[in-house]
This record gives C-alpha cells, sequence and structure tokens, in this order.
C-alpha cells in the first residue's frame, strides 16, 4: 500500500480482491466453512482487503466484519461520543427529572439504559466534554457549572417551558459543581448518586422535589 501511494508504482496500486468463500471447498460442513470464512475476511480486512466475495450472509457471519471495519478506522486517541444535546428517555413531560451526563458514549449509553430500563420518564443532557467521563472532565475543567448551564442555552432547553420544577439533576461524581451550577444558571440543583444503575433508588426518596 505505501509502495503504491507513495511511491507512484502503479502495478500495485489497485484495489486488493480477496475470496474468503474458498473457505467452503476446504470444509464440508457449512456451519465450520462459514466459521473460517468470517475468519479469513477478518483477516483480509486487516490487511486492507478493499473488494471481497463471500457466501454466507448470515447475520453472525457478517456482524465481525462490521465491526472490525468500523473498529479498524477509528483514531484511537480520540474518545468515542455521542451528539452533545438532551435526548429524551421515554416519554417525559414537565414534571420528569432532568438529568445530565457528558457525551463519552461508554457513560451516556449506560445512563441512558439504567434509565430506560428502569422505565424513568425523563430528559438527559450529554453535555460537551470532548468524549470525557464525568470524574475526568470535572477533574480537567471540561464539565464545569458554567459549562453545563451554557450547553442547556445552546441546544435550547428552557427550564420554564420544558419543566414544572426547574430542577436539574448533576451525577454524583460532579457534586462539587452545585454551587456554580446554582450561581450560573439560576436553577435548582440536586446530586444524584455516583453510579446510574443506583437513580431508581435515588428517586424514591428524592423526586418529586420539595
Amino acid at each position: 500500500r505505501r509502495a503504491g501511494i507513495k511511491e507512484g508504482q502503479r502495478d500495485i496500486a489497485f484495489p486488493l480482491l480477496a475470496v474468503p468463500m474458498t473457505a467452503y471447498l476446504a470444509n464440508d460442513d457449512p456451519v465450520s466453512a462459514s466459521y473460517w470464512e468470517t475468519v479469513l475476511a477478518s483477516v483480509f480486512t486487516v490487511r486492507y482487503g478493499d473488494i471481497m466475495i463471500v457466501h454466507s450472509i448470515e447475520p453472525y457471519a457478517l456482524l465481525p466484519e462490521l465491526h472490525i471495519r468500523d473498529t479498524i478506522y477509528t483514531d484511537p486517541r480520540t474518545p468515542v461520543k455521542v451528539d452533545p444535546k438532551v435526548y429524551e428517555v421515554g416519554s417525559p413531560d414537565k414534571d420528569s427529572p432532568v438529568f445530565v451526563t457528558t457525551n463519552f458514549a461508554l457513560t451516556y449509553y449506560t445512563v441512558e439504559s439504567d434509565l430506560a430500563s428502569n422505565g424513568i420518564d425523563c430528559y438527559l443532557l450529554a453535555t460537551d466534554t470532548d468524549g470525557l467521563g464525568v470524574e475526568a472532565a470535572v477533574a480537567g475543567g471540561q464539565m464545569t457549572g458554567q459549562k453545563v448551564s451554557d450547553e442547556f442555552k445552546r441546544v435550547g432547553f428552557d427550564f420554564s417551558e420544558m419543566t414544572a420544577h426547574n430542577t436539574v439533576i448533576l451525577p454524583g461524581l460532579a457534586a462539587r459543581l452545585q454551587g456554580d451550577m446554582e450561581d450560573a444558571s439560576g436553577l435548582k440543583v440536586k446530586i444524584g448518586p455516583p453510579d446510574s444503575g443506583r437513580i431508581p433508588g435515588w428517586m424514591e426518596k428524592n423526586w418529586p422535589p420539595e
């Protein structure tokens, strides 16, 4: 690939065609053949195969290739993140809580899953922290009371219109931001649990707000 692109050797600068389906020539068992076809396709994907001819179209055979393709071109220096905005979990109304987390994909999907699986209708702000988790973002200054307040304004979330309680819930690991958040936003700020799995128990004791 370096020779073809950087050195201009045109004889090897064309797309690479691979044929993983040859696994069916060496295996009589179709399940075993499909397995080894997937293995070969994975190897060719890692070694920059451009075009591949495969026989199996079963999801279990194709999903590994899709995963490798999506992963191999991901910059490991850049955290995986979601779009920073307010997401609706379930069917929230004006009495529903408003939670805050970061836009680090693992953190967001963990919190969202815990909320959805427990049937908690709410709003969830994924704060733009450049893909950092809560603890790291608070320590590094990517998540501050002012930043969270500004994020709500940026996405156009008006508490006076969207809620009847004017209250926001920060994650437990961001408890130190409570005072700054109250000063910056004028909202009532509650501190949730450090682990989103404990939100249902926290809700029983702390929601609705007094």
